[in-house]
């Protein structure tokens, strides 16, 4: 019972999204997984150490970070109906429109940890406001504030992986004419 608590299923499907399998061979986005592991990290590492470092307004990160979870939810619930859109025209499209599937299968993943580290970074920030703010000003440092920032820079780093390969399932989907489409390499 306790491995429902436990969602690694997830974190093994957005690591794995973050490869290239366009080919036969697969290899892993080496630099994507980097930086993503070492913004965050530095983040972390930079909010302990760093003299003076404090969140002077963790209630505005707070309202971002809530918000963004809800985001990438809804998010999400768009992602599977159109991905759905696409299983069905499989039969008629076959290969063509794997790529497309594929990259909606990574956004999925790749959105679903993004909401559920804001709602990790909500919980830090929380903890934080709780027990580490400072009662005349508000700020936050320390453990809690240095965890709710490497969330945050985790979740900004997958909306930046996520949303131009919602904009590449987008203009696939509904056959955005190449005028418009900037996935077309047009000189326009």
């Amino acid at each position: 019972m306790a491995s429902q608590l436990w969602p690694i299923e997830l974190f093994r499907g957005h690591w794995k999204a973050l490869s290239d399998y366009r080919d036969e061979a697969i290899h892993p986005d080496r630099f994507t997984r980097t930086i993503l592991l070492l913004v965050p990290a530095g983040a972390f590492i930079a909010m302990l150490t760093l003299p003076d470092a404090r969140l002077a307004a963790p209630g505005a990160l707070l309202s971002g970070v809530a918000l963004l979870a809800g985001s990438f939810l809804a998010a999400w619930g768009q992602i599977s109906s159109m991905r759905l859109k696409l299983t069905e025209r499989a039969s008629v499209f076959g290969e063509t429109e794997r790529i497309d599937r594929d990259a909606l299968d990574e956004s999925a993943a790749h959105l679903l940890v993004a909401s559920l580290f804001s709602g990790a970074a909500a919980l830090m920030l929380v903890l934080g406001m709780n027990f580490t703010a400072d009662p005349e000003t508000g700020t936050i440092h320390g453990f809690f504030a240095a965890m709710a920032i490497a969330f945050a820079s985790y979740v900004l780093l997958l909306f930046l992986i996520a949303v131009p390969r919602l904009y590449t399932a987008y203009v696939t989907l509904h056959s955005v004419r190449n005028e418009l489409n900037g996935t077309h390499r047009s000189r326009r």
